[in-house]
């Protein structure tokens, strides 16, 4: 009696060690799944928040007649003190123009950590690539870009030709 108390205790415990290593393999596999979906997401918000930004700095352009100097000191974070009244005495503000008080920041990773600093440039292959925007702010292009490395997002997309 005692001999068959043990093997069922003994067959139990490989039961449970086997149900354990099961659900652990099953995290193993699926966590890539996971950090993809994350990271899938993170891709999209960039890509909307890019888009916003160009669409807001195109009617600034239609309105102002040029671009906005987002590379400021402090316009990422407060884009009131771009704000202007033109010859005509109207406010030209890019914060109302673009929906909001501060500029959207680009996504973080485990490398990268989320910001919306704005880096004036116009070489946008040599760029640092750790966050924030790239923005031809002294060339008035408008041009502006994620200052992200290529496949940031695992997404395989060069973020400075975006």
């Amino acid at each position: 009696m005692m001999l068959n108390s043990l093997k069922e205790k003994g067959y139990y415990i490989e039961i449970i060690i086997i149900i354990v290593s099961i659900i652990f393999l099953g995290i193993y596999f699926l966590k890539p799944s996971f950090y993809e979906i994350k990271y899938v997401k993170k891709a999209e918000i960039v890509e909307k928040n890019l888009i916003e930004l160009r669409i807001a700095l195109e009617k600034y352009y239609q309105i102002a007649g040029h671009y906005p100097e987002l590379s400021k000191d402090g316009a990422a974070d407060n884009l009131r003190i771009l704000d202007y009244t033109n010859k005509k005495g109207i406010l030209i503000s890019f914060a109302d123009i673009y929906g909001n008080d501060s500029l959207k920041p680009t996504e973080d990773t485990e490398k990268l950590i989320r910001t919306n600093k704005v880096i004036d440039t116009n070489d946008f292959k040599n760029a640092e690539l750790n966050g924030g925007w790239l923005y031809d702010s002294s060339g008035q292009t408008g041009e502006i870009h994620p200052n992200l490395p290529k496949n940031a997002y695992f997404q395989n997309i060069i973020w400075t030709r975006r």
